[in-house]
């Protein structure tokens, strides 16, 4: 954000250098002038500069009326400016749609043109408009369209906007474009032809214009109405040039707005545009989590009513400017009609304008409303996660700014969205400006994600709107047809369209799009890799997955044919059934005729056997679980980034610690932050108290359901679709960050409900309104997070002290923060990112596994929980079936129903009670014996987590879900497995010590296994190799033993490696702890070793005759999971180098460098 006098470029009289350095162009005069700065006009690296750029080519016309040039005065235009220069607002090449296709336009300064030339097109097409009347408007379009086709751009390209200078070019790339903005007179004309106009009608377009006259607009109006509304100029040789093509789209409009008030009258016409107006708005709002009530009209102004939350109703004001109504007078009867409608709600009222003449002023409004354009409107409600409520907050945050007037409301939107939807920074100004363009990287994102455009749909001879498919990486050309039939898709393909439209049954119909998806990509694939055509037409496919287990086709017409896919194929072998089905297809258009390509099939199915992935996720596998299946529980939801700013600024006021910045010594911060820490528990507790706990705790648990589907399902297609995608040079965007967002929701549905449950908090009422939802995980979040942070204190970790800003605001150590949360954000990454380098590892060092046989594991089992293992796993399975016959993922059901359906014949009433006391989370476990530290959010292995305890009893009944089961089972048998269960009785102290030696065991055996298995000659590999007296390596004392000795002849270097099987660390808390492990009890041994090692060189003759005192040292400390030792600062400097087993298996002689 700037200050408002850095928004403006000014016209800078500088002292001008008589002596004007030589530039190629310079040499250009008359006709070659003019298009040499028409040829810069249209460069994309010029895009922040249109408005000089105009004013260097009505110069340089005046000159040519003249018969001069004057390149000294155009290069002062050209480096200094224009005085009323904005920044770029506007994507530079955008795109208008029409009822018969997409033109290319070059936007420039003309902020609505393009939007509203769309709208008046497909309107008088509504309408039934004598299309004849609008040639001329399409053939300018088509002109337009032809420039940009020539400099090969998109539908939407963005240019330079932070271009610091006007790009020149050179001689070469001009003389290959120097004609690009030129038509011939036979160019033109084929051009007017397509659109049956006669060449008369662009005789008055033709630029003539005197100076006297041009300085008169420019007082008047601020530019040149007679330059810009006559865009072509008859050059000296007689060809036709586009001076300055961006005043095409503005010739159009003109045109285009002016016909249609002859054909329809204005009033007519603005009364249909005002309900294009109120039909375009519902439908952007009725997808942001509002209901439609009624439309109502006062004073001439139309109003939507949408009702959202449960308090709050939007009074949408429709403002077509040029009616000019009286609208301080609407907008006041409207809300009094609303407050006696619903006398107990919010209102939130908020313009949508568009102003059809140029000549339109917008009227005088004296509240301070939140207000935007129509097509303003669309892309604010297309951003990621927006809805009426968060428009709501956006109107309620910018109304206690101090904002100039000047500033446009797309532009300080932008700022707020782009600023995790807040106004605050740590020095809040008294006035604030948002520079001009400031959403111009918000429109970019959302029109080229969108790329919508028109094309032509051959089975019913029309013209569609397409959008990219939104669940395809952008990089891929495949789109969803606009509000029309159900599976229907597009490819875009080199010079053709595929169209693929799914028929079948509706269970079928996850496969059916994957498998249209995996057909466009590997037909995709084929063009953009091997330069061939894989169609020779457009092609429209009717995909059916039929009974049956024979692919089956048919031409239907010489546009068209049928494709049948048998259903029998979804339960084959997932790594062949996507190459089955690719080749018949590639057969089938081949036999239907659709392509000439001889060798389509061949060269097809190489490509697709060289791939790494496949793009179909449905199939016979053996990985899929309860967590994958979909059933119908997907609820989404995400911490509220601005409640959060909120919650900070609450506490901010709860310690009213102001006035001075302050950092503290770990002591206070401590108890600073366990006073916070009491707030956010009262505050959390008394936004429960107001809601209906019952439908809560059932919300809770759907949501928690749903998190661990979609956290798994975004794992498992990321892994593999992203090998897939990679493969045609796709990505997908933001994919982790989902995963952190799912893993954050995860632990708070969980704490949220021990809250409820392990509190009692009982209450009746309606449904919770979804403000206080956000709130209330808003300070979920920050207990969370502070607890996290609490346990940093805990440590004394260097950095981690707390400072508080002079407004009161906490500033928690975010380098701190961010290095602890790099080393689960690697984790998280490398999983996602490299899943055959952990399949790898498992392969060479797998984990150990727990046998439920084995009699000391029964014994330690019984011990501990009270009741065995296979009665766990008998009651679990029990709970899911019964789930799974009522079709209801997620139960509730009375207590004593449980025990008699779902425990019958499993438990008798003493392991009844056992199993309540041991697995079920209640309120009573809320007693003298649960330590504060087990209800702290952050901690992981915490006996009243849900996913330890995941069966609820809450009022008499039992809650559980499905997935939550088996995720509470995975992360027990894990807990087993590692050697990291709870173990407070003898029997399982014993079994965790057992698993624990054992693990290290094969750790070390793994390692020496890989290195054995490199069969270097020049390699000698041992382990368990003691440093003591009396052995080869004969020390003074007991030093331990080397775990795996290296001593690379070719290298002369001895590694010695302490390897550690050390679990994988969960939380911060976990991740702590292991340094502490690590610096506490076993760094000073291997530091001693080191030493030694460095020191004794000589001693490991007796293991390599070749060593000698040029051989070096060097200590590995290496662990199977991420190393915690790296992610912490320490005070005392070693030579130990810390890695973890993932890095030696993707470079085993890593070690070495």
């Amino acid at each position: 954000m700037k200050k408002q006098n850095e928004s403006i470029t000014y016209f800078k009289r500088k002292k001008r250098n008589t002596i004007m350095k030589y530039k190629f162009y310079h040499n250009l005069k008359r006709d070659k002038m003019l298009k040499y700065l028409s040829y810069l006009s249209v460069l994309q690296e010029n895009s922040r500069f249109c408005y000089r750029l105009e004013m260097a080519l009505i110069e340089a016309y005046l000159m040519w009326k003249r018969g001069k040039h004057d390149w000294l005065h155009i290069d002062r235009i050209l480096e200094y400016g224009n005085p009323h220069e904005d920044p770029q607002e506007r994507l530079f090449v955008e795109t208008v749609n029409t009822p018969i296709g997409s033109y290319k336009v070059f936007s420039a300064f003309y902020l609505t043109h393009k939007y509203l030339l769309s709208q008046l097109l497909f309107l008088a097409h509504k309408e039934k408009t004598d299309q004849s009347k609008l040639t001329i408007v399409y053939a300018i379009l088509e002109i337009s369209n032809k420039i940009a086709d020539r400099f090969n751009y998109g539908r939407n390209i963005c240019g330079k906007y932070d271009a610091e200078s006007v790009y020149t070019s050179n001689y070469k790339e001009y003389g290959k474009c120097q004609s690009y903005n030129s038509f011939s007179k036979a160019e033109v004309n084929s051009i007017l032809a397509k659109y049956k106009v006669e060449e008369k009608y662009l005789q008055p377009f033709l630029l003539c214009m005197k100076r006297k006259e041009y300085k008169k607009e420019l007082s008047q109006l601020g530019h040149s109405d007679t330059f810009e509304l006559h865009p072509f100029l008859k050059l000296d040789g007689g060809d036709f040039l586009v001076l300055f093509p961006a005043n095409l789209l503005r010739l159009a409009y003109r045109l285009c707005y002016g016909i249609l008030v002859k054909e329809l009258g204005e009033k007519t016409l603005l009364s249909l545009i005002e309900k294009e107006m109120i039909q375009e708005t519902g439908f952007f709002l009725q997808g942001g989590h509002g209901s439609f009530i009624e439309q109502k009209n006062y004073h001439d102004t139309s109003f939507l009513w949408f009702q959202f939350d449960e308090d709050k109703v939007a009074n949408v004001t429709i403002v077509l400017a040029d009616k000019k109504a009286n609208l301080e007078q609407a907008v006041k009867d409207s809300e009094t009609a609303i407050k006696q409608a619903f006398p107990f709600k919010n209102i939130f009222t908020f313009l949508v304008t568009q102003a059809m003449t140029e000549e339109s002023l917008f009227m005088t409004f004296g509240h301070d409303v939140a207000h935007f354009s129509l097509e303003e409107l669309n892309i604010v409600m297309g951003q990621d996660r927006m809805n009426l409520l968060t428009l709501y907050y956006y109107d309620q945050d910018r109304r206690i700014q101090g904002f100039l007037p000047t500033v446009q409301e797309i532009d300080r939107f932008a700022y707020y969205s782009s600023n995790h939807n807040t106004f605050y920074r740590d020095e809040m100004p008294d006035i604030m400006v948002v520079e001009i363009g400031y959403a111009l990287s918000m429109r970019e994102k959302y029109l080229c994600g969108q790329d919508a455009h028109i094309v032509q749909y051959a089975p019913k001879s029309s013209y569609v709107m397409v959008k990219h498919y939104a669940d395809i990486p952008k990089q891929i050309p495949i789109y969803a047809p606009y509000m029309m039939v159900k599976g229907l898709l597009m490819l875009e393909l080199q010079n053709y369209n595929l169209w693929i439209h799914i028929v079948c049954k509706e269970e079928h119909r996850i496969f059916g799009r994957e498998a249209t998806i995996a057909l466009m990509n590997w037909l995709f694939a084929i063009e953009k890799k091997l330069w061939v055509n894989t169609i020779g037409q457009n092609l429209y496919v009717e995909l059916c997955v039929m009974p049956g287990g024979v692919y089956e086709w048919k031409k239907e017409n010489d546009q068209s044919m049928v494709f049948c896919v048998p259903e029998e194929i979804m339960s084959s072998d997932a790594t062949t059934l996507e190459r089955d089905l690719v080749g018949q297809f590639l057969k089938a258009i081949k036999d239907c005729g659709f392509s000439s390509n001889e060798s389509l099939f061949d060269t097809g199915m190489q490509l697709l056997d060289s791939a790494p992935g496949r793009f179909i996720q449905v199939g016979e596998s053996e990985n899929i679980t309860i967590i994958d299946e979909k059933d119908g529980v997907d609820s989404c939801y995400y911490v509220n980034s601005r409640y959060c700013d909120k919650i900070l600024s609450e506490i901010a006021d709860f310690l009213n610690i102001k006035g001075s910045e302050q950092t503290f010594d770990f002591a206070e911060s401590r108890k600073i932050m366990i006073r916070v820490s009491d707030y956010i528990l009262d505050e959390v507790k008394k936004l429960l108290a107001e809601m209906d706990t019952q439908l809560l705790l059932t919300s809770l648990l759907n949501l928690h359901h749903a998190m661990i589907y979609w956290s798994k399902l975004t794992q498992r297609r990321y892994e593999s679709l992203s090998k897939a995608y990679s493969f045609l040079d796709a990505t997908f965007d933001n994919q982790l960050d989902y995963v952190n967002e799912y893993s954050e929701m995860n632990t708070l549905t969980q704490s949220m409900i021990e809250t409820i449950v392990l509190n009692g908090i009982h209450n009746t009422g309606g449904k919770p309104e979804l403000e206080k939802l956000d709130r209330l995980f808003a300070l979920m979040h920050f207990s969370l997070n502070m607890g996290v942070y609490m346990d940093q204190l805990g440590e004394k970790i260097k950095g981690s002290e707390l400072t508080i800003l002079k407004n009161g605001r906490l500033v928690m150590p975010k380098p701190m923060i961010d290095k602890l949360n790099a080393y689960f954000y690697r984790l998280r990454k490398l999983s996602m990112s490299n899943p055959e380098l952990y399949t790898r590892l498992h392969n060479l060092m797998p984990t150990s596994s727990i046998n439920p046989n084995d009699e000391i594991f029964i014994k330690a089992y019984k011990a501990q929980f009270g009741i065995s293992f296979e009665k766990y796993c008998k009651v679990l399975k029990a709970s899911i079936d019964y789930a799974s016959y009522n079709k209801k993922p997620v139960m509730v059901l009375p207590e004593k129903k449980f025990f008699e359906k779902i425990c019958a014949g499993i438990f008798d009433e003493e392991e009844a009670k056992v199993f309540m006391a041991n697995f079920v989370l209640t309120k009573d476990l809320n007693n003298g014996d649960l330590k504060f530290s087990d209800r702290w959010v952050q901690r992981f292995n915490r006996p009243v987590q849900v996913t330890a305890r995941p069966w609820i009893l809450f009022d008499g009944n039992i809650y559980y879900s499905t997935k939550t089961l088996y995720e509470s089972w995975m992360i027990r048998v894990e807990r087993l497995n590692n050697g990291t269960v709870v173990n407070t009785t003898p029997e399982m102290q014993a079994l965790v010590s057992k698993v624990n030696i054992e693990k290290g065991r094969e750790f070390t055996t793994s390692v020496r296994r890989l290195y054995e298995s490199l069969s270097l000659d020049y390699l000698y590999v041992d382990s368990e190799v003691k440093i003591m007296p009396g052995k080869h390596l004969n020390s003074d004392k007991d030093l331990g033993d080397i775990d795996i000795l290296l001593i690379n002849k070719k290298t002369k270097q001895i590694v010695c490696i302490e390897a550690k099987n050390f679990s994988e660390s969960r939380t911060a808390y976990e991740l702590i702890q292991q340094n502490r492990k690590i610096v506490t009890k076993e760094l000073s041994h291997v530091i001693d070793r080191d030493l030694w090692c460095k020191e004794n060189v000589d001693k490991f003759i007796s293991y390599v005759p070749e060593v000698d005192v040029q051989f070096s040292v060097k200590t590995i400390f290496l662990t199977y999971h991420e190393n915690a030792y790296k992610y912490f600062e320490h005070n005392q400097e070693n030579d130990i180098t810390f890695l973890s087993a993932v890095e030696i298996v993707e470079n085993p002689m890593s070690l070495f460098e």
